[in-house]
């Protein structure tokens, strides 16, 4: 990793792999090997989503706007933790990671956030859900990636069929999937497909990142192409640029007809 960028705050090894935390300007970035960067802090505005996936995988905020339980399996950094701590400081989240070594660097150099109402649990995400008893979750979100790819007990049938089990009926599943294997790509959008009604794609403009959108109920388009002026209220609040993730939402997942119909209603 001798090209990666900025000073260096921290290595060590990770599945016998050297992984790096450093710092340029106002990023912390934690890197897998070959430079690969898992996750990224501002340190000025640590709540901020700064990596593009992990806005688009937040179009679930426009599904499911009130979110009081939230699944979030894969910490990385604690992006997901910061941001929902920040924005819904009264909602419970799990947070799921079955590395110690990460949420050790999570908690020491990212401001992980733990307290009565963030629980992290170093656990496999899947062992972990076909444990769970409490109340469904409004929204889980699926992160889970090391140096080697997507975690596979978690791009998983039994996983997904777990997170039907644990969702909430008006909720949504947020899932990053990151390979160019177009043949893995549309297996696990096919497994997700079993298990609920309906999914929303998205392509991560300029990005190798895909994320799906899967709910037990019809997408309900309606709370998602919003007026212009909602969605700029929105992506103030949250600093997330709904207009451009609607957009490509409705790009890759609307007929032409039904856009035009949507942008006359």
């Amino acid at each position: 990793m001798s090209q990666t960028p900025g000073v260096l705050i921290h290595k060590d090894y990770f599945n016998d792999h050297l992984v790096e935390i450093r710092d340029s300007g106002d990023y912390r970035t934690l890197y897998f090997p070959t430079g690969t960067v898992q996750s990224r802090i501002s340190l000025s505005n640590p709540h901020q989503l700064v990596l593009p996936y992990t806005r688009y995988m937040l179009l679930a905020l426009l599904i499911q706007p009130k979110p009081q339980n939230i699944l979030i399996i894969g910490i990385g950094s604690g992006s997901f933790v910061r941001f929902f701590r920040h924005h819904f400081p009264r909602c419970h989240i799990d947070a799921v990671d079955y590395s110690k070594h990460i949420i050790n660097m999570a908690r020491g150099y990212f401001q992980l956030p733990e307290n009565s109402k963030i629980i992290v649990h170093c656990d496999d995400g899947y062992r972990f859900l076909k444990d769970y008893t409490d109340i469904p979750y409004d929204i889980i979100l699926i992160d889970a990636f090391d140096d080697q790819g997507m975690a596979p007990t978690i791009y998983s049938d039994q996983f997904f069929r777990l997170c039907a089990d644990n969702l909430n009926q008006n909720g949504v599943v947020s899932c990053n999937i990151w390979s160019n294997d177009n043949t893995q790509l549309q297996q696990i959008k096919t497994l997700l497909a079993t298990h609920f009604t309906d999914q929303l794609f998205l392509p991560v403009p300029d990005r190798g990142n895909k994320v799906v959108l899967s709910l037990p109920g019809r997408v309900p388009w309606p709370d998602i192409c919003l007026k212009e002026k909602e969605l700029l209220k929105l992506s103030r609040q949250f600093d997330l640029n709904f207009k451009e993730i609607v957009r490509v939402t409705r790009q890759n997942n609307m007929t032409l007809a039904k856009r035009i119909a949507s942008l006359m209603s």
